[in-house]
C-alpha cells in the first residue's frame, strides 16, 4: 500500500511539473509565431506528446536508486521543452 501511495505522489508531481512546462512551451511556440509553419508542426506535436506520456514511466521507474535518474530526465525534458521554441525560432529565422 505504501508503494502505491508513493507511486501516485510521484505520478502527480511529475504530471504537474511537466504539464505546466508543456503549457509554457506551447505559449512560447505561439508567441514566436512557430505555430504557423506546417514543417515545424510535427516537432511541436512530438514534444507535447513526450511531455504528456513521460510522467508515467518516470513515476514507475523513479524508485530507490533510480530516483536521481528520473529526476534528471524530468529536469532535462523540462529544459528542452522550455528552450526549444527559442532555438527553433532562432535557427529558422521566424
Amino acid at each position: 500500500m505504501r508503494a502505491l501511495v508513493g507511486f501516485v505522489i510521484r505520478l502527480v508531481a511529475y504530471a504537474l511539473v511537466l504539464g505546466v512546462v508543456s503549457r509554457i512551451a506551447a505559449s512560447l511556440w505561439v508567441q514566436y509565431g512557430l505555430d504557423g509553419s506546417i514543417q515545424l508542426q510535427p516537432l511541436h506535436d512530438i514534444g507535447l506528446e513526450v511531455l504528456v506520456i513521460a510522467p508515467l514511466p518516470l513515476a514507475l521507474f523513479g524508485i530507490g536508486g533510480l530516483r536521481g535518474a528520473a529526476l534528471f530526465i524530468a529536469a532535462f525534458l523540462a529544459g528542452v521543452a522550455l528552450t526549444a521554441p527559442f532555438a527553433i525560432a532562432r535557427f529558422t529565422g521566424l
